[in-house]
């Protein structure tokens, strides 16, 4: 049966697998906590085949060693100091990445509220770099709700 409306095709708690009302989120479950005890073993001295232990689980990337993105971290600084825009501190596509989400924010300032999900602008581009990234398969920008992490991501459901 197709939809009738951009409602009917909406995941609700009637209608979801049941297998993801049972999941569980374990980031701080008996694995971290098994992985932090080996940690400590190790700073003891205790000898193992192996000499660090990597936790895979909780998406830290920069624990894990990799660098940070210097893009970001770019737009970041001049969107929360949106003086360094005129100064020749940054690349211009930081600058103009920049400018976007600032016009993108209410008062221009990305200490304004946004609405829930979060700022339209990035949400925007997130739905478009998915498009990009599957081969040109449709993402619905308002389908899309940014959050600070995992965690807070699978509270908000």
């Amino acid at each position: 049966m197709a939809p009738n409306n951009e409602h009917d095709s909406q995941v609700t708690v009637e209608n979801m697998n049941p297998c993801v009302k049972k999941m569980e989120y374990a980031v701080r479950g008996p694995l971290v906590i098994r992985a932090s005890a080996l940690e400590l073993e190790l700073k003891e001295g205790v000898k193992k085949p192996f000499s660090n232990v990597i936790k895979a689980n909780i998406g830290d990337a920069h624990a894990m060693g990799n660098k940070p993105i210097t893009f970001i971290r770019q737009v970041m600084a001049i969107i929360t100091h949106p003086p360094l825009l005129e100064t020749d501190a940054f690349p211009e596509d930081a600058k103009s990445r920049a400018r976007d989400i600032l016009a993108g924010c209410r008062g221009g300032s990305v200490g304004s509220y946004s609405d829930s999900p979060g700022i339209e602008i990035i949400r925007r581009h997130v739905a478009s770099y998915i498009k990009e990234r599957d081969g040109g398969i449709e993402s619905d920008w308002k389908q899309i709700m940014l959050c600070a992490g995992a965690s807070e991501g699978i509270r908000g459901i």
